[in-house]
């Protein structure tokens, strides 16, 4: 039949024929079918099972991990927090040393930004026709215009208007209209305007002003010098200091630890009353004082005298020495009136006619006071008023000499002098 032919074509048991055979064939068939059933089914198990175990694997490896990054997170949290709060200042990144820049032996340039070769160097010759910008320099910076160092100076820096330096200078640092430096000047510095420096160990001078932190040496400016701390000389019409040790040349000498004060005075031969006011150093003060005769006082101009003097002031046992050497000159109408004569009739020979002594006198002070140098408190003391003999300088009124008209003469430097000693009590504050 149709349907056995099929059935033993299909089955490789074909040869053995009859349905027996079929049927043994399907058998076959069935148990091949469930092998291959179940080797699928096993082998789907250990994969299902192996992507289990992967799965399992990585899920406890990811809560490992989660857990790790947790706690390093607050570790780092809390060791950050340390270093913020006990070491923050070294966290920053340290700012490079100034003047730390590349070296090349020659800079030239017209302006900054205009220069061969281009940039900021270190140099041992920096020169422009307008402005130079340059790091240290160890030899010459010199510009027609201005000058900029980022470094130090070790020579030389000198500009037509100004130099600016935001290092030290060692050596000479000079300009038409100023000069500042960040750092120390161990040299000279001259300006022509003004000068302003952090330290200066050497000479500062300037046609107006000087300023500088400290100061050793001499500060000489044509206006006012200004200083923290100071030990030398500082000579200005104006001189202002917190301390000083050594002495201040000047009209006005404001210093912290030095003298300023006022005295009244009273002579007793001359009857003449004096105020004086006193300001500097006890190296050298500079005294300022005016006198008439006490009956006038205040009254009218007669016999006014105005002067100045240069003092030293200094501690004797317990008791304060002043010593002061300077001049006077009469002040009242009928002085006045000759000295403008006098000066009129000098026109046409010229001011070298005038003869210094015609009109001016010499004024000597020596006193002794109770106290420290700067406490209130009363002294008693000479003044010596003293003119080339024959010299009608010294009024009338002045010409005591401890009670007596005749003077003592002295000789001094080939010049013979008539001198006047008095007595004089008087209290300072």
């Amino acid at each position: 039949m149709f349907s056995t032919k099929i059935a033993l074509n299909s089955c490789a048991c074909a040869p053995y024929g009859g349905i027996q055979y079929t049927r043994h064939c399907g058998v076959t068939m069935k148990r091949a079918v469930f092998l291959v059933a179940a080797l699928c089914a096993t082998l789907g198990s250990a994969w299902a099972q192996d992507a289990a175990t992967d799965t399992q694997e990585d899920f406890v490896l990811q809560q490992a991990r989660d857990k790790y990054s947790a706690e390093t997170s607050t570790t780092t949290s809390d060791t950050a927090g340390t270093v913020e709060t006990e070491q923050a200042p070294d966290s920053q990144p340290a700012a490079p040393d100034i003047g730390d820049h590349p070296y090349t032996p020659i800079v030239l340039g017209f302006v900054p930004g205009i220069s061969f070769p281009f940039g900021v160097f270190d140099t041992s010759m920096s020169a422009a026709a307008i402005g130079a910008l340059s790091g240290s320099v160890n030899g010459l910076q010199g510009a027609g215009v201005f000058n900029i160092a980022d470094g130090d100076i070790r020579g030389l820096q000198a500009a037509g208007i100004f130099n600016i330096t935001d290092g030290d200078i060692r050596g000479l640092q000079a300009a038409g209209i100023f000069n500042i430096v960040e750092g120390d000047v161990r040299g000279t510095q001259g300006a022509g305007i003004f000068n302003i420096a952090k330290h200066v160990n050497g000479l500062q001078a300037a046609g107006i002003f000087n300023i500088s932190g400290t100061m050793h040496g001499v500060q000489a400016a044509g206006i006012v010098n200004i200083a923290d701390k100071a030990s030398g000389t500082m000579i200005g019409l104006i001189n202002i200091a917190d301390e000083l040790d050594g002495v201040a040349i000047g009209l006005v000498n404001i210093i912290g630890n030095g003298i300023n004060d006022v005295s009244i005075d009273y002579q007793f031969d001359s009857g003449m009353a004096y105020a004086t006011w006193r300001s500097g150093t006890p190296g050298l003060y500079a005294s300022f004082f005016a006198g008439q005769p006490a009956a006038e006082l205040l009254s009218t101009t007669d016999g006014l005298t105005v002067g100045a003097a240069l003092g030293h002031r200094f501690r004797l046992f317990f008791l304060t020495a002043d010593i002061e050497l300077g001049a006077e000159t009469p002040m009242d109408p009928a002085s006045f009136d000759r000295i403008v004569a006098d000066m009129e009739s000098c026109k046409s020979g010229g001011v070298s006619s005038i003869d210094p002594w015609e009109h001016s006198f010499g004024t000597m002070r020596a006193s002794l006071g109770l106290g420290k140098r700067r406490d209130i408190g009363p002294y008693l003391g000479i003044k010596a008023d003293f003119a080339p003999t024959g010299s009608d300088s010294v009024p009338e009124n002045l010409r005591y000499a401890f009670g007596s008209v005749t003077p003592y003469t002295v000789r001094v430097f080939g010049t013979q002098l008539d001198i006047w000693p008095k007595w004089f009590i008087g209290i300072k504050f």
